[in-house]
C-alpha cells in the first residue's frame, strides 16, 4: 500500500496518495511501521503549501521517538543554542566529516524527520528553525554521522549566513563546503540532493560562487526531486532557479517561458504556484508592464500575498526599475515592517539593499536629510563586506553605489571612474541588466555636468543592454 501511495504521488494524484496514507496510518499500530507513511504525508503537505500541517506531522513523530521539542524558542534560547553549536563545529573540515563514525540507524530516522521539519520551519515557523537545525548538528557531533546529517550541516551553514545572531560567513562557507564534499565522497545520497541543493546553493553558495553556477545546480535539484517523487522540494529548486536567473540578468522572455513550464508542471502535481507566479508578474512588468505578457492567475497571487514580505519585495523592485522612487521607498519600508530578520545573508535582501541605496540618491535630490544619507552608506558597507567573499556577484554593485555617491557629492572625476568600473564589472560577471543600469546612471551623471556627447553614448549603451535583457519598458524610458 505504501508503494502505491508513493507512486500515486509521483504521478501527481496527491489526493489519492493522501487517502492511501491515511488508511495505512489507521491500520498500523507501532510507530516503526508508520514512519515511512508519516514522512511521505509530511512531504506532500509541504508540497501543497500546508507548511504548518507538515511541521505538526513531524512534531508528532519526533515526540513519539523520544525527542522533546519546545512549542516556541525565544531570542535568549536561540542565542545560547547557536553559541553551543558553534563551539562544537569549530573543527569541522572535509577530513573530519569523512572520518566521523556512523550514526545508529534508529537515530538516523530521527534525523530524517528533523531534516524535513527544519526545512518546513524556515517558511512556516521561523522562530523554531535555529533550534531544529542546531539540534540536528548536535546529534551528529555527539552520536555520529548519517546521510541526513549533511542537510543539517548545510542548514546550519545557511543559518550562519542569514541569522543576525549567528552571522559568520567564513564559518558558514567552511561548514557548507565540508558537508558538500562529504555528500559527494561518502554518502552519494540521491534522495537528499533536492533539499541539500535548494539550501546550499540558495542560501550559502552565492556568498562565494558565481550566481550563474548556482542556477545550474538548482536545475539538478529540480530533476532529482522529480525523479524521486518529491515534487515539493523539486519546485523549491525551480523557484530559486528562477530567482537566481532573474538576479543574474537572464533574458526576460526566456525566463518567462521557463516559469510558464514550471507553473504547468506544478499544477499537474498540485503544488502551490503562488511564489513563482509573483516572479512572473515582476518579469512581465519589466518586459512591457504586463500589456501582452501578464497572466490572469496573478490576480489570485496578489490577493494571497498582499500583506507579505515577498509582495513588498517585488513591488519595491518593480517600482525602482519603472522609475517610481517614492513608491519604491514605500514598499521597502513596508517590507522592513514585516521581515523577521532583515540582513544581507539572504540574496533577496542583498539585492534590495543595493536597490535601496540607489533609490535613495534619487530621493536625496528632493529632500537631503541625514536619515536618508545613512542609507547609501550602509548599503555600500554591507556590499563591500560581501564583495570580500565574491567579487563576481557584488563588486559591480559597490562600484555603482560609489559612483552615485561621488556624483551626488560633486566629485565628478571619481564618479566617472566608478561608473566605468561598475560597467566593466557588470559586463565581466554577465549581469546585462546591471550593466545597462550603470550605463543609464552614467548617462544621467554626464548629462548633469553638461557632457552631452558622453551622456548620449552612455544612454545608447544602456539601450543596447536593456534590449538584450528584453525589457521594452527600459528601452523606451531611455
Amino acid at each position: 500500500f505504501f508503494l502505491l501511495a508513493k507512486s500515486t504521488n509521483s504521478c501527481g494524484d496527491v489526493d489519492k496518495a493522501q487517502c492511501i496514507l491515511q488508511e495505512i496510518l489507521g491500520e498500523c499500530h507501532g510507530i516503526e511501521d508508520k514512519l515511512p507513511s508519516y514522512y511521505l504525508k509530511a512531504a506532500i503537505q509541504q508540497s501543497c503549501g500546508k507548511g504548518l500541517d507538515a511541521y505538526n506531522t513531524c512534531l508528532t513523530v519526533l515526540s513519539q521517538l523520544g525527542e522533546k521539542i519546545p512549542q516556541s524558542f525565544d531570542i535568549t534560547e536561540t542565542k545560547n543554542i547557536i553559541e553551543a553549536t558553534s563551539k562544537m563545529t569549530r573543527s569541522i573540515s572535509d577530513a573530519n566529516l569523512l572520518e566521523m563514525r556512523e550514526m545508529e540507524e534508529k537515530l538516523g530516522i530521527t534525523l530524517k524527520f528533523f531534516s524535513l521539519m527544519a526545512t518546513v520551519s524556515f517558511f512556516a515557523k521561523r522562530d523554531m528553525h535555529p533550534f531544529l537545525v542546531c539540534r540536528m548538528v548536535q546529534l551528529t557531533m555527539n552520536q555520529g554521522i548519517c546521510k541526513y546529517s549533511i542537510l543539517g550541516f548545510v542548514q546550519y551553514a545557511a543559518m550562519l549566513c542569514g541569522n543576525k545572531m549567528a552571522k559568520d560567513i567564513q564559518s558558514a562557507t567552511r561548514i557548507g563546503k565540508a558537508a558538500m564534499f562529504c555528500l559527494k565522497e561518502r554518502f552519494h545520497s540521491e534522495d537528499q540532493l533536492p533539499r541539500i541543493y535548494f539550501t546550499y546553493y540558495g542560501m550559502v553558495a552565492f556568498h562565494t560562487e558565481p550566481l550563474q553556477s548556482c542556477v545550474e545546480m538548482f536545475g539538478q535539484g529540480f530533476n532529482a526531486g522529480m525523479s524521486i517523487g518529491e515534487s515539493g522540494t523539486a519546485f523549491l529548486n525551480a523557484l530559486w532557479q528562477v530567482r537566481a536567473l532573474f538576479f543574474a540578468g537572464e533574458k526576460l522572455s526566456a525566463l518567462l517561458e521557463k516559469i510558464d513550464i514550471y507553473v504547468e508542471l506544478a499544477k499537474q502535481h498540485k503544488n502551490d504556484v503562488t511564489m513563482i507566479n509573483i516572479y512572473r508578474d515582476t518579469i512581465s512588468t519589466l518586459i512591457d508592464k504586463g500589456e501582452s505578457t501578464s497572466a490572469a492567475a496573478n490576480i489570485a497571487t496578489h490577493d494571497k500575498l498582499f500583506d507579505s514580505e515577498v509582495n513588498f519585495f517585488h513591488k519595491a523592485i518593480q517600482s525602482y526599475w519603472l522609475g517610481h522612487n517614492d513608491r519604491c521607498q514605500h514598499y521597502i519600508g513596508k517590507m522592513k515592517e514585516v521581515t523577521e530578520s532583515p540582513n544581507t545573508g539572504r540574496l533577496n535582501i542583498t539585492i534590495l539593499t543595493f536597490i535601496h541605496g540607489l533609490n535613495t540618491f534619487q530621493l536625496l535630490k528632493k529632500q537631503n536629510t541625514s536619515k536618508l544619507r545613512t542609507i547609501p552608506r550602509a548599503a555600500i558597507s554591507a556590499l563591500q563586506t560581501l564583495t570580500s567573499n565574491s567579487e563576481w556577484n557584488f563588486r559591480n554593485k559597490v562600484h555603482l553605489l560609489e559612483a552615485e555617491s561621488s556624483s551626488f557629492n560633486g566629485r565628478h572625476q571619481e564618479a566617472a571612474a566608478s561608473y566605468a568600473a561598475a560597467i566593466a564589472s557588470a559586463r565581466s560577471s554577465r549581469f546585462i541588466h546591471e550593466e545597462g543600469l550603470a550605463c543609464e546612471l552614467a548617462g544621467f551623471h554626464h548629462k548633469k555636468i553638461g557632457d552631452l556627447n558622453s551622456a548620449y553614448n552612455f544612454f545608447n549603451r544602456a539601450k543596447r543592454c536593456y534590449t538584450e535583457w528584453g525589457s521594452r519598458v527600459k528601452v523606451e524610458s531611455v
